[in-house]
């Protein structure tokens, strides 16, 4: 009799071990991780989009990520600005994050994401904003033509050359009148030629070669290459805006 008690309270032992404890739930299974889809991350292209703006009702934004490491940013505040305002430099990428920036301040940090990226704080964190952040990705080969912009920088003329180096770029781009070799087909309303800018530059400036700091109404395109055959991006400057600006 006393060994058959002692078998119904061991089956009764095990029965309530093979349950869970309550208000716990069975261990889930271990997801893999190669079911997740993975972007890949190619950050030279065009993007596109309108950001949020604290007085304004938004920003339209292009930027153009280079595979040179330069980046070329157009922006137009709505409802202020008949001109939009441009930048000219290099990009990083730090922890992941890719950095666009003039170089003086602080640069802005930017998450690629599936449809484009998204502009992040610097550890990577979106921004409590209901408006988007995000500007898509419109092509990953690059358009040769930069629309009308404002863009201060350094002008140069000597040998009979034209040279603009832009604030926060450390690279120099050749140079003419926008009236002479204009990519914008049409767009020749209050533009200069490249005798007028000479013109200018020597009243400006005493000693051919010495940079002239400026902020100029521009574009840049394609035109003839400076030595040989072929073609090279140019500065085309459709006319000078401010005279004796210096790069910070």
């Amino acid at each position: 009799m006393r060994s058959s008690l002692a078998l119904v309270a061991c089956a009764l032992l095990v029965a309530c071990g093979t349950d869970p404890a309550p208000g716990t739930s069975p261990p889930v299974p271990a997801t893999d991780s190669a079911a997740v889809p993975v972007v890949e991350v190619r950050w030279p292209g065009y993007y596109d989009g309108t950001l949020p703006c604290a007085d304004c009702p938004g920003i339209v934004t292009q930027l153009w990520v280079r595979s040179d490491s330069t980046f070329i940013l157009r922006q137009r505040y709505i409802g202020k600005d008949s001109l939009a305002f441009g930048t000219i430099g290099q990009w990083h990428v730090v922890n992941g994050l890719m950095t666009v920036g003039s170089g003086t301040d602080k640069p802005e940090f930017w998450r690629y994401t599936a449809k484009g990226i998204e502009n992040v704080d610097e550890m990577g964190r979106s921004f409590e904003s209901m408006a988007s952040e995000t500007l898509e990705k419109l092509a990953d080969e690059l358009q040769d033509q930069v629309p009308r912009m404002r863009l201060t920088g350094n002008f140069t003329y000597m040998a009979d050359a034209m040279s603009f180096q832009p604030c926060g770029s450390r690279f120099t781009w050749p140079s003419a009148g926008g009236m002479d070799w204009g990519a914008e087909e049409g767009e020749v309303v209050n533009s200069m030629n490249s005798a007028e800018l000479q013109s200018s530059y020597g009243k400006a400036v005493k000693e051919g070669g010495k940079p002239w700091g400026v902020e100029v109404e521009c574009e840049l395109g394609m035109g003839p290459a400076m030595e040989g055959d072929g073609a090279d991006e140019y500065i085309f400057i459709h006319r000078v805006i401010k005279e004796g600006v210096a790069c910070p």
